[in-house]
């Protein structure tokens, strides 16, 4: 036991370190994942960061690849022999008593056994262990990308939800000031009390429209808080990043280049033809099953009866010729073959949804960075008429019907503008995941673009 501990813990065959250090994959060292608790500001690298390395997901996929390189030292530790220490002590005697007579028998043996050949089984296994190591690499760098998508996404999400809290106060207030201003008019006589009625039914509107913004933001940070592994954490501030996923684009490229360059970076395709490679090798593995096997043998025992001692030894080849399976062999290449074809149709899936990420993002990109340009000159534009408009009530010249309008105009204006400031800062992710260049860069100033 002492021995397989110091072998087990030294990795002789050096598959352990072939992953990751870290959940947090290639993005963010290992050093970056602490436990300590989230106060004060919270940036969005940060909240990445505590994510890949706290959330579930991330941990379970860097789990999974270290079992599969831990099954890679399995399938590399048939290359070595076997060796058995046995050993046997025993009393003889007549009789249900101890006799004088009685002799005790000791046995102490030495077992060695070698795979010679075996029509390449033992190397399919292990390159099937190989190819599964390389797709559970992959499908963690997946699994890491997508929760840094998703983490991006929550944390815009919750900053827009916020400035929808913001909006909501200021149109809370301007409702408040068409109501003071219909209630002026009311009490001097130069406006009707259904004025005063209208106004304070759109002011209750504007109260609960307020409750459900906040509300809303409130889900929000529960959710980022989930994401980042610890619902228990929400004591912080979100601080907003402008230049974070603010990178100009070039939009002029052809979306079909922008496919072909996916299918060679994106982490799930590598872990489809992984997988398929594995499959593949498994149908060697499957058909070598069926075939003779030759081994070497040793063997070396010393017993001793007391009357009796003898030594013996034996060396010598073993040869293992499956003549008759009930068929079993047969079924086994069969369902390893269409193991391997319905990879090979996984693959196929996987590239047509990788060009299809490609081509959403991408033209989605295209129309949030038109939305978004029009956007200030929408809000601008509605805040002015909302001025003019209540400026001309309160000076006994309009109707309140037009105050009204002008400032649902104004709400939904700037509520536009939170949702295209939104949308386009999650396109640009969003086409950065799809093309599997989705990297810290991001999140800093100075990257280059991730289309060049």
């Amino acid at each position: 036991m002492l021995f397989s501990s110091v072998v087990s813990a030294a990795d002789p065959f050096m598959v352990l370190t072939r992953t990751l250090p870290s959940p947090a994959a290639e993005l963010r060292p290992a050093t970056a994942c602490d436990a300590t608790a989230i106060a004060g500001t919270l940036t969005l690298a940060r909240a990445v960061e505590r994510a890949l390395c706290a959330n579930p997901s991330t941990r379970s996929a860097w789990l999974t690849a270290r079992l599969r390189a831990a099954e890679l030292g399995q399938a590399q530790s048939a290359y070595l022999p076997a060796l058995s220490l046995s050993g046997r002590l025993a009393r003889n005697g007549d009789g249900d008593n101890l006799q004088p007579n009685d002799s005790s028998a000791w046995q102490l043996g030495l077992d060695a056994q070698y795979l010679l050949f075996d029509f390449g089984g033992r190397a399919a296994r292990r390159d099937a262990a190989e190819a599964l190591l390389a797709a559970a690499r992959a499908s963690h760098d997946a699994s890491v990308r997508l929760l840094y998508l998703q983490t991006v996404t929550g944390y815009f999400n919750l900053l827009t939800a916020q400035g929808a809290v913001v909006a909501a106060r200021e149109t809370e207030a301007s409702a408040l000031e068409a109501l003071n201003a219909a209630s002026a008019r009311v009490t001097v006589g130069t406006a009707i009390p259904f004025d005063r009625l209208q106004a304070r039914t759109v002011h209750t509107q504007r109260q609960i429209e307020r409750i459900r913004a906040e509300g809303e933001a409130a889900r929000l940070r529960g959710e980022l808080a989930a994401l980042m592994g610890d619902f228990g954490q929400t004591a912080w501030t979100l601080q907003d990043d402008e230049a974070a996923f603010s990178q100009p684009l070039d939009l002029a490229r052809a979306v079909e280049a922008l496919i072909d360059a996916a299918r060679t970076r994106r982490p799930e395709l590598r872990a489809a033809e992984a997988e398929l490679l594995a499959r593949e090798a498994g149908v060697r593995s499957a058909e070598a099953d069926g075939k003779p096997s030759l081994s070497a043998f040793f063997d070396a025992r010393r017993q001793d009866s007391g009357a009796l001692a003898a030594t013996s030894s034996s060396l010598g080849v073993n040869l293992t010729i499956p003549l008759f399976t009930g068929y079993r062999s047969t079924y086994q290449v069969a369902a390893a073959q269409t193991q391997a074809e319905l990879a090979a149709v996984e693959r196929d899936r996987v590239g047509n949804q990788v060009a299809l990420d490609v081509w959403r993002a991408f033209y989605r990109l295209r129309s949030e960075t038109e939305a978004d340009s029009r956007s200030d000159d929408l809000v601008e534009s509605a805040a002015a008429a909302e001025k003019l408009a209540l400026g001309r009530y309160r000076a006994g010249l309009g109707i309140l019907l037009d105050v009204l309008s002008a400032q649902a105009n104004l709400a939904q204006a700037r509520q536009t503008r939170l949702q295209t400031r939104l949308g386009l800062r999650v396109a640009r992710a969003e086409l950065a995941q799809a093309m599997g260049e989705l990297s810290w860069d991001w999140m800093e100033l100075g990257q280059q673009e991730i289309t060049q």
